[in-house]
């Protein structure tokens, strides 16, 4: 069996390029005018407020519940070996998972109603995400 190189890295390097390509049709779609798809009215606040603290809610879980769980790399571990260790994977996975569903349901909230909360909440999702990669572990 031949040894590869450990994949997991790259997996956080795709999700955040969908995530931030998302971000990017949002602002384009702003920009042109496309956003936001639902008029202006008291229902769509709601659906911002609603959305936007969902998303927060769970970039929190992920950050303060579940990332603090994960292993960080030890100094005698490379970062290959870090990576191959399902251990280890199995607990900084739900960290990337969480944070990129967050950022997405804040691009949808965005998306639909325009309102600058969602916009906040779009921008925390993406920096949390960026800002829990691969080197915050190993």
């Amino acid at each position: 069996m031949t040894d590869r190189p450990a994949t997991v890295p790259m997996l956080h390097r795709f999700l955040g390029i969908g995530l931030v390509t998302l971000t990017a049709l949002a602002l384009v779609g702003k920009f042109f005018g496309v956003v936001p798809l639902l008029p202006p009215d008291d229902v769509t606040a709601k659906i911002a407020y609603v959305m936007s603290a969902l998303s927060a809610g769970v970039i929190g879980y992920a950050l303060l519940v579940l990332k603090p769980r994960a292993q960080v790399r030890t100094a005698t571990q490379s970062v290959d070996q870090f990576w191959k260790t399902p251990a280890n994977v199995t607990l900084v996975l739900p960290v990337w998972f969480l944070l990129e569903g967050a950022g997405v349901v804040a691009v949808v909230a965005y998306g639909t109603t325009g309102n600058p909360v969602a916009a906040a909440a779009m921008a925390v999702g993406v920096i949390a995400f960026w800002m829990s990669g691969p080197a915050k572990f190993a």
